[in-house]
This record gives structure tokens, C-alpha cells and sequence, in this order.
């Protein structure tokens, strides 16, 4: 080796080890940020308008001078400025990083003054401001002290923000904190100069598309949260300030309605306020935001009741196909005893039609009345494998089946059927929906009961499978919803349970089918830091690859279990804080585009065979489809290629076209 070779590589380790050496010491900058970018905006003549009122002169106008004129003046006397700009619209997502007022002080002049900046509380015009009717002006925001002729430049980022949040925006006014001291006049709008005219400089970022990701709350109506305007408007600021994207809104509790075009009788929650439609309110603010925020009206599905008296209106579907009715018209579940409560909790049953299709016609009377973006199904299943012995669902199994008396409680024919009742009930409602409107997105709450399965096997033996007897997975298989957001409400500082929820999220994102799934995080049973941890778990890739949708949160009204205020859980979502050093939502993300609701490729059936129950239909086409008649005679199969189908029962042949996007539907006699 020369002596020239050995020296060129020498150099070479000693510009690595100055490489390692700079990436140890700054990280920061050793790593890019490219999930945003900057931008910046400047005002024009156009965006403002301005203004200065005198004391002296009270009923004068101003608003055409070339100057703002501040302090004590000579000849006006007591002087302030006031200014309004109209702010840009800003792309889908931004968020604002700095705003900066900038004002060109001319007069000649040594003396120090400290100049406020202060947001005006009430509207004006700068073409009729005086000094007699002048509005009222709120605590100062930014300051600087102000000398010689230059430019002088106040920051006013959080009261920028705070105006694309919604609060007015009635401009600032510009005064002297001692109105004693001697005048400095700045340049106003109307100056000759556009290079010396009043500015207002916003630099925000805005994120890049390739980011996208549910980000939900679940709003329930068993605290407050959303049954007054102020809480609605809270709820819009505390999910903007967590860069939330979704809200699934409780508007069924309990049987109940909390909205006001319902099939239902209006809630007996007291604290609603009256003639209050939470609904509608939120859906009108929640889609105004900037950025938009979806909603989702979300139905507790089978439990409808759950106090000892019974509801005040007669129509309440507890009043109306409880215990009291006959065995045809009674809908409640109950269990292998004969026991109606689960707790203090009455149900529905899957298994009797009429309570599927009032429950169905409940959901989709809101889609029909209300531009939601989602309905979430929640509580879908059987309270437990001892439940479900409806006498109209016992006496339909025994007819399909050949059989009599009661089925035990694990009998695998009898759970199966169970089973398949609740799938027909979610079908059926999807279909329905997307023969209404199908931009709606149908999501469910599924069950993520003891730890996560590994295999089909530990699957088929879970307590979903066989204690709430929830498929959900062939749901998402099948394309029989959306959304599955199983709630995953594990604590993450208990060993045991800190497995089950990774368990669960494993098997989670490698079991999406055809559609996508977002883990339900339960917040309120974990710290603030553990509910980052477990939200970034979440976010995660699998082992093999494959990642989530998004999460949700669980609630909205209780964020943790340590009594730590609200405010702080969502700052910490958004923020660098003590409780993270890595906030999950620290950029805002959209709600990723359904590829098969936005560009489908594929079609739905909806049929019917009246007077047929458990009836076998075969759907002949580019594949066969097998599918049985539920109580009421309908079926459905979802997510067909599109193309022309023969449907056959009892030796008959329907012929019926599928086409991307719709759902087809077919009377067979």
C-alpha cells in the first residue's frame, strides 16, 4: 500500500467517524421531516381593512388616511388603531405554525413606547369606526416596544389559530399600553408604498397525503359530552386540538333517541337540553371545521333498556315487544333459565325478524334524514352463550333443524345458529344502507374478549366466537361492513393484559379480509403515557407487514383513569409533553379514501322469498354463493363482481344483474 492510498483512506475514516460524530450529537437534524411541508402567506391591499379613532375628534373617521396614528398626538389626542385582515382559506389539514403582524413605524422620533396588539370582541367597519363607537377590545396578545422609524413585528400565532377554530374574527386593534406617551404613527393600507403597508404573514404546514389514518372518539350519551351547543362547540375544539378526524356520536342509547327525527321516542335523559337535535349540531359544526371532521352516528343495538321502571312512552320498543306481549310479539332475549336481565340490561334478540328490521329501520331512517359520513353498529352479538333463547329464535331453530325443546347453552349447532343471526342483522342493515346512500360508511364495534388469537384455530375457540357469538372476521371477509373497531379496553401497566392488547392487534392487522380495521384503545383504563403507548402500538406495522386503519379512543368524557384533566390528554395526542416524547397524532392526518366506496368494483344483492325461513338460495355466477332466508324472508350477499347472476331456489331460476356500486334487488315467489 503507498503511502498516498494510506493517507486518502485515513481521510475517509476520519470524515466517517465526523459523520457519526454529527448524527449522535444532533438527530434531530440527522432525520428529515417529510411528513409535512411549509408554507407561507402574506396579505395584500386586498385582505385589509384599517383604521385609527382620536379622542379629540370623536365622531371622525379615519379610515382613509395613509396612517395609523397611536399614543398622545398634538392635535388628536388620545389615538388607537384597529386592523382586519381576511384570512386564506388553507388547504385540507394545515395547521398554522406562526403568524406575524408587521407595521412600518415613520415617525421621527427616540422615544420608547410599548406598543399592544388586542383582539376586538365585537364587529366594526373600518369605513364607519370612530371614536364614540368604537368596540370593545380584549387583554393584550403580543407586544413590542417601539422607537425610531422601522419595521416592528408582533406575533399573534394562538389568536390566528383560535380564529380558524371558530372563534370571531373581529380583527385586533394596535394601542399604546400608556396612552400618555408621546405619538408613533404607522403606514396604513392606504399608503402609497405597497412595500410599507400593514402585513400579516401566516406560515403553516400541511400535511403530505402519503399519511392517512382514522383518528375517532367515541362521544357516548352516558356523560356529557354533546347535549348542549357549548359542549358540541368543546367537543369540535378538543378534537382539533388532539388532530382528531372522526367522532362516532352515541345517538342510541338505550331504545332512545338523541336526535330529534327518530322512529324512537326522544331520550328521558334530562340533562339533554331541550329541543336540542346533537345530532344535526354536530354534523353542521363538525363538517364546517377546518380541517373537516366526520361523524358517525353510533346505535347501541340490542340492549334497550335498562332501569326497574319501565320507559314513560308506550311506544318505547321495551313497552311496546317486552315480557309483557304475546311470545310472537315479544322481541327480548333471555337466557337458558328464563331470566330477561343481563345486570339491570334488557335486550333484543337477533334471532326474532321483527326486531331486526325495526332495529334496521331505526338506522337507516337516520341515514335518510342526516348527511352522516358513518353509522357504527355497537353491542351486535349475545350478552353470553347462555343467552339467546327468544321463543320465536327457538322455535325457528327447532324448524330448521328438526328439533324440540330448548338447546343447551354450548350445543356447537345451536351457537352457530346464534351466530348467523346476528351476521344476517349486520348484512341486512349494510345492504340497506348502501341501497340509500352508498358514500356511508358501516362500521361495528366488535368484540376483543381475553387475549388475541394466533391462528384460525385459537380464533374459533375465542370467547367472540363463543360467548358473544360475533364473527366479525367473515364480516370483514365478506364485505358485510366497512369499518371493524374492536375494542381492544386492555390495561397496558398489568403484564397479562399488556400482551392480550398486542396479541390482539397482531392478529388485527393481518385479519382486515376486505375491508380495514382500527383498534378501539380504552383510554379511561389507562394513565395518559399508557394510552400513547398503546394508541403507537396500534399505529405499528405486524410482523408481517401489514398496519391498521386508524384508531379510536374510549371516551371522549373519561380519558384516563387517573383523573388528570381532559385538556391534558389531548394536547398529548398533538404535543411533545411529559407524557410522550412521541405524540401519535402530532401532524394531522386525513381519514384514508375506502377504494371500494369511492371507486367500487364491485355490487350487493338484496332479495326476498316472503313466507321462507332458513330457505337455502344459491347465487350462480363468476362464483357460487350459498346463503339461507332469515325470519322475515330476505337474504343478502355482498361485494359481487358485477355481471349477470342466476338465482336459484326450489328448482326456479331468477335471473338478476349486478353492477358496481348498487345494490340489486329481487322479489322471488
Amino acid at each position: 500500500m503507498s503511502l498516498r492510498t494510506s493517507t486518502f483512506n485515513s481521510l475517509l475514516c476520519y470524515l466517517f467517524l465526523c459523520l457519526i460524530f454529527v448524527l449522535v450529537l444532533n438527530p434531530l437534524e440527522a432525520k428529515a421531516d417529510t411528513t409535512t411541508k411549509t408554507e407561507t402567506w402574506t396579505s395584500t391591499d386586498q385582505d385589509l381593512e384599517d383604521s385609527f379613532i382620536s379622542s379629540q375628534y370623536p365622531a371622525t373617521n379615519y379610515s382613509s388616511s395613509k396612517y395609523l396614528v397611536n399614543g398622545k398626538h398634538e392635535n388628536f389626542d388620545t389615538t388607537r388603531s384597529f386592523l382586519k385582515f381576511k384570512l386564506p382559506d388553507l388547504p385540507k389539514g394545515a395547521t398554522v405554525t406562526s403568524a406575524k403582524l408587521s407595521l412600518y413605524q415613520y415617525y421621527n422620533t427616540t422615544t420608547q413606547a410599548v406598543v399592544d396588539v388586542r383582539p376586538v370582541t365585537e364587529s366594526w367597519k373600518a369605513s364607519t369606526l370612530n371614536w364614540s363607537n368604537k368596540p370593545t377590545v380584549g387583554s393584550s396578545i403580543s407586544n413590542t416596544t417601539v422607537q425610531k422609524p422601522s419595521w416592528y413585528g408582533f406575533y399573534m400565532t394562538n389568536q390566528v389559530k383560535s380564529w380558524y377554530n371558530g372563534t370571531a374574527n373581529n380583527g385586533i386593534s394596535v394601542q399604546f399600553r400608556d396612552d400618555t406617551q408621546a405619538t408613533k404613527i404607522f403606514y396604513s393600507n392606504d399608503y402609497t408604498s405597497a412595500d410599507l403597508k400593514p402585513k400579516l404573514t401566516i406560515t403553516y404546514s400541511v400535511p403530505n397525503d402519503s399519511k392517512r389514518e382514522y383518528r375517532a372518539l367515541w362521544v357516548d350519551m352516558f356523560h356529557d359530552g354533546a347535549k348542549t351547543p357549548d359542549q358540541v362547540d368543546q367537543l369540535i375544539k378538543d378534537a382539533q386540538k388532539g388532530n382528531i378526524n372522526t367522532i362516532f356520536l352515541q345517538v342510541r342509547r338505550r331504545g332512545d333517541a338523541f336526535y330529534s327525527k327518530s322512529l324512537e321516542p326522544k331520550t328521558e335523559d334530562s340533562t339533554l337540553q331541550s329541543n336540542y337535535d346533537p345530532l344535526e349540531d354536530l354534523i353542521q359544526k363538525a363538517h364546517a371545521a377546518n380541517p373537516r371532521i366526520q361523524v358517525h352516528a353510533w346505535f347501541a343495538m340490542t340492549p334497550i333498556w335498562n332501569k326497574s321502571t319501565p320507559p314513560k312512552d308506550p311506544k318505547h320498543i321495551f313497552n311496546a315487544h317486552g315480557m309483557s306481549q304475546s311470545s310472537e310479539e315479544n322481541w327480548l332475549s333471555k337466557t337458558y333459565t328464563g331470566s330477561y336481565q343481563n345486570g339491570s340490561e334488557y335486550v333484543i334478540d337477533p334471532g326474532h325478524p321483527g326486531a331486526v328490521n325495526f332495529t334496521r329501520d331505526v338506522i337507516t331512517n337516520v341515514v335518510q334524514n342526516y348527511d352522516v359520513d358513518g353509522i357504527q353498529m355497537d353491542l351486535i352479538r349475545y350478552m353470553g352463550q347462555e343467552w339467546g333463547y327468544n321463543d320465536v329464535s327457538v322455535q325457528r331453530f327447532n324448524k330448521a333443524y328438526g328439533k324440540s325443546g330448548l338447546p343447551q347453552p354450548n350445543d356447537a349447532l345451536w351457537k352457530q345458529w346464534r351466530r348467523e343471526q346476528v351476521s344476517n342483522m349486520v348484512r341486512k342493515i349494510y345492504a340497506s344502507v348502501q341501497s340509500i346512500k352508498p358514500s356511508v360508511t358501516v362500521s361495528a364495534a366488535t368484540i376483543a374478549w381475553g387475549n388475541g388469537p394466533k391462528t384460525m384455530d385459537e380464533w374459533n375457540s375465542s370467547s367472540t366466537m363463543n360467548d358473544a357469538l360475533q364473527d366479525w372476521r367473515s364480516w370483514l371477509e365478506e364485505g358485510s361492513i366497512d369499518l371493524a373497531v374492536p375494542m381492544n379496553y386492555f390495561r397496558e401497566y398489568d403484564s397479562t393484559q399488556k400482551t392480550s392488547y398486542e396479541n390482539w392487534i397482531e392478529w388485527e392487522k393481518n385479519n382486515q379480509g376486505k375491508r380495514m380495521i382500527l383498534s378501539g384503545v380504552g383510554n379511561y383504563l389507562n394513565s395518559i403515557g399508557d394510552s400513547m403507548t398503546q394508541i403507537q402500538k396500534a399505529e405499528s406495522p405486524s410482523l408481517s407487514g401489514n398496519t391498521l386503519g386508524g384508531t379510536s379512543l374510549y371516551s371522549y368524557a373519561v380519558t384516563n383513569k387517573d383523573d388528570i384533566a381532559n385538556d391534558e390528554f389531548y394536547n398529548s395526542l398533538s404535543k411533545i409533553s411529559s407524557y410522550s416524547s412521541n405524540s401519535p397524532f402530532l401532524n394531522y392526518a386525513s381519514p384514508p379514501d375506502l377504494q371500494w366506496k369511492l371507486s367500487p368494483t364491485t355490487g350487493h344483492l338484496y332479495g326476498s322469498l316472503p313466507n321462507s325461513d332458513h330457505q337455502l338460495i344459491k347465487v350462480n355466477g363468476s362464483k357460487t354463493y350459498q346463503v339461507y332466508t332469515d325470519g322475515s324472508g330476505d337474504f343478502e350477499v355482498t361485494n359481487l363482481d358485477p355481471g349477470t347472476y342466476n338465482i336459484e331456489v326450489n328448482s326456479k331460476i331468477y335471473p338478476v344483474s349486478i353492477k358496481a356500486g348498487e345494490v340489486a334487488k329481487i322479489l322471488l315467489d
